[in-house]
């Protein structure tokens, strides 16, 4: 018997899994994340004085330079403070909840990014009064030319040959408050343009222009000390704070300075709200609290970043801190890898979502190629005489190649010409985008986002394969020039990863509803359909590429493309089964950390205790120099590794969940790669607005819910376990960690 009625996760279950701190930290190393989806804060309390402090970034808080900087760092410091040298100090994440707790001396503080305003409030109670006073520090106090040893933080312009100069931030004298900003009067988007001659094409945008952000911070019973500085006159026993910020695009100050939000009495309240539902709406808890707890925190910290104005960044998203504990004396707002967005990573946080059921959060990478896109047609047609769009794999958030990746020295270099061959003629990115949408489509059934953003983007991107590509005698596309990713470079015809997008994306357009799609729609998708090359297959295994010369630059597998992103191969489709498994394992290269997907890869072909050793790996891939459990890598890239954390959500989620699109089917396998010994609770979703709740105990299957109960029908139980499906209420307890 399958039960009809999902429960609810219990508190109980989740508070287990709580982050909590015994001792102050030493320095921001020591920091805890909070956030709201676009206002991230680092929060801590110093070993040395007993003060509050905390970073506070925005995922839209670009320089002139397009560093992603930092707004400040805030100090709230007690003068006596109950937290230095306090024997019973707690410093509490309460995952529930969303917010910080910190205890000691009898004294309480507790700290939230209220849902909605993108304010950081912190309220104290003490035993004892004591003296309050709030100081925004920053570093940036003069204007300043980022070395070349910092460019790497500005990956769009890094090794450019005019100065990378960032303005000092603001303070605004004469008022009770501490308010700040950052303006850029100046912007380096103008210079791109030029460089990659794209002045004055259709679609240019610059967002960098007058975007001013900064905060305000005050407090009932605060007055100011200086223009940096409230505090409250006398000693206290009780005091609420409040950081609100904002980032807009304005034509002044004042402009901007309208644009501050204010906090209203229901702040706590409604965070409180949004997390319970947050949680509520899926989950993974397993009898091994190593998984179990990357799980949740990655999941959390994704929720802290992820409803912003752009995509979180692979490169430690928006909280990371100043580099001292990997050897580096910059300061907060330095990152390696800069502000660009690379597919091959950005990706990695968003496949995760579609079974989580955190459909709202992939906004912002839908409008960061939407808002690309018709500028990427104008290239097309100015570079490759071709319609349609195709992406850049290092893309600024205005659409153009990273300067130092197109090459500044243009001299006797046609447009067209890039000049990094590590992803020189990669186009696999356009079909992957497409790909995620239409899987987005396939979740939700949200006819409004099929027709509005998904068609037009998926007509474009054909487009460019149909006008770009010479095509052979029977009227198929051949992809050259191309490349095999980042690895294989030289004498590439027709790559696995191009190939296998476009086939797959054709033959999942081609299915829609005929009832969602144009005659002119369906006969140019059907075209491109037939267009397709053939899946590059060679010594009886999927290939990287149709030909290529065997020489790699790069530690990709391309060949496994067709497995992951693209799922052409599966335990749900079983043909071309023995190529995939022969081409893993046979694969050049082991990828379990990072942006390496070899974990999703071993989950869709069903290899369970390959599935299983690569995600305790990911679990167990902190550093130890952060006392924060899930500051992933840096691995390939910086920390905290986010496309590492990404990748770990995904494997878990294939391993425990894999299904097909309505239209192939819409079958559903439950714990097609989950290990018999794993006790598992899981609650994920599945395409047709379809939610399964599984408990798993000792290889038995206690309890199975799908909603809707028409796609019950759909189930596809796993090889070799039991059923023992009880016919209670529903209501069994989330896998305790002990």
């Amino acid at each position: 018997m399958i039960l009809a009625a999902i429960p609810q996760l219990p508190a109980p279950a989740l508070s287990e899994y709580d982050v909590v701190w015994n001792s102050p930290s030493e320095n921001a190393a020591g920091s805890m994340p909070i956030g709201d989806g676009e206002l991230v804060a680092n929060v801590w309390v110093e070993k040395a004085t007993g003060d509050l402090l905390f970073l506070i970034g925005r995922t839209d808080s670009l320089s002139e330079v397009s560093r992603m900087l930092k707004l400040g760092r805030v100090r709230v410091h007690f003068d006596p403070s109950p937290f230095k040298n306090a024997s019973n100090f707690e410093h509490r994440l309460d995952l529930l909840k969303g917010r910080i707790l910190v205890r000691g001396g009898s004294s309480d503080l507790a700290l939230c990014v209220d849902a909605r305003t993108h304010a950081v409030l912190v309220s104290g109670r003490f035993k004892s009064p004591s003296k309050v006073q709030v100081t925004l520090e920053t570093w940036r106090n003069q204007a300043r030319t980022i070395p070349k040893e910092e460019q790497g933080s500005a990956w769009s312009v890094h090794d450019a040959p005019f100065p990378l100069v960032e303005s000092a931030d603001v303070f605004v004298s004469g008022t009770r408050d501490v308010t700040w900003y950052h303006r850029n009067e100046t912007s380096v988007v103008p210079k791109l343009w030029e460089n990659q001659s794209l002045t004055g094409l259709k679609g240019t945008f610059d967002p960098l222009l007058h975007r001013t952000f900064g905060g305000r911070i005050s407090g009932n019973g605060f007055s100011a000390v200086d223009a940096r500085s409230v505090a409250t006159p006398e000693p206290v026993k009780r005091f609420d704070l409040s950081v609100v910020t904002s980032t807009a695009v304005t034509p002044s100050v004042s402009a901007w300075a309208a644009t501050l939000p204010r906090v209203d009495k229901g702040a706590w309240a409604r965070t409180e709200n949004w997390w319970s539902q947050f949680w509520n709406r899926s989950w993974v808890m397993t009898s091994d609290p190593l998984i179990t707890r990357g799980y949740l925190l990655q999941r959390y910290v994704q929720a802290c970043q992820g409803r912003g104005e752009y995509p979180i960044k692979f490169n430690g998203g928006t909280y990371t801190v100043e580099p001292a504990a990997m050897g580096k004396s910059f300061d907060p707002d330095f990152r390696n890898w800069g502000d660009s967005h690379w597919w091959q990573n950005v990706r990695h946080m968003y496949h995760p979502m579609l079974a989580s059921g955190d459909w709202e959060m992939m906004e912002p990478i839908w409008r960061l190629y939407e808002s690309a896109r018709p500028l990427a047609e104008s290239r097309s047609a100015l570079y490759h005489h071709a319609e349609g769009a195709y992406f850049p794999e290092t893309m600024t958030v205005f659409g153009t190649y990273s300067g130092g990746d197109y090459g500044w020295d243009r001299s006797g270099h046609k447009p067209s010409e890039v000049l990094c061959p590590w992803w020189q003629y990669a186009w696999n990115q356009g079909p992957e985008l497409v790909a995620l949408m239409l899987d987005r489509w396939d979740y939700t059934r949200d006819e409004k986002f099929l027709k509005a953003r998904v068609l037009p983007m998926a007509e474009s991107v054909l487009r460019y394969f149909d006008t770009r590509f010479k095509k052979d005698a029977a009227g198929r596309v051949i992809l050259d020039p191309t490349q095999v990713v980042e690895t294989y470079w030289e004498g590439v015809v027709n790559d696995m990863p191009s190939t296998a997008g476009l086939i797959a994306i054709t033959h999942r357009l081609c299915a829609l509803p005929v009832s969602l799609t144009t005659i002119e729609q369906r006969v140019f998708f059907l075209h491109m359909q037939g267009a397709c090359p053939s899946l590059p297959i060679a010594e009886g295994r999927l290939a990287p590429a149709q030909k290529y010369v065997n020489k790699t630059s790069n530690v990709e597998n391309g060949e496994l493309y067709a497995v992951w992103p693209f799922r052409l191969i599966s335990v749900e489709k079983q043909g071309l089964m023995d190529e995939a498994r022969k081409a893993y394992a046979a694969r050049k290269n082991h990828l379990d950390v990072g942006w390496g997907y070899d974990g999703n890869v071993a989950a869709l072909l069903g290899l369970t205790e390959e599935a299983e050793r690569i995600l305790k790996l990911k679990c167990a891939n902190s550093n130890p120099a952060y006392r924060w459990p899930a500051t992933w890598g840096p691995n390939f890239d910086w920390l905290p590794d986010q496309n590492h954390g990404g990748n770990l959500l995904n494997t878990t989620n294939l391993m425990l969940l894999q299904a097909e699109p309505l239209e192939q089917g819409g079958a559903i396998r439950v714990l097609p790669a989950w290990h018999r010994k794993w006790n598992v609770n899981f609650k994920l979703r599945a395409p047709g607005n379809t939610t399964v709740h599984c408990v798993a105990r000792g290889g038995r299957i206690l309890e199975l819910q799908v909603e809707p109960a028409g796609r019950t029908k759909d189930i596809v139980w796993p090889d070799g376990w039991e059923r023992s499906i009880s016919s209670g209420s529903g209501t069994e307890q989330p896998i305790s960690r002990h």
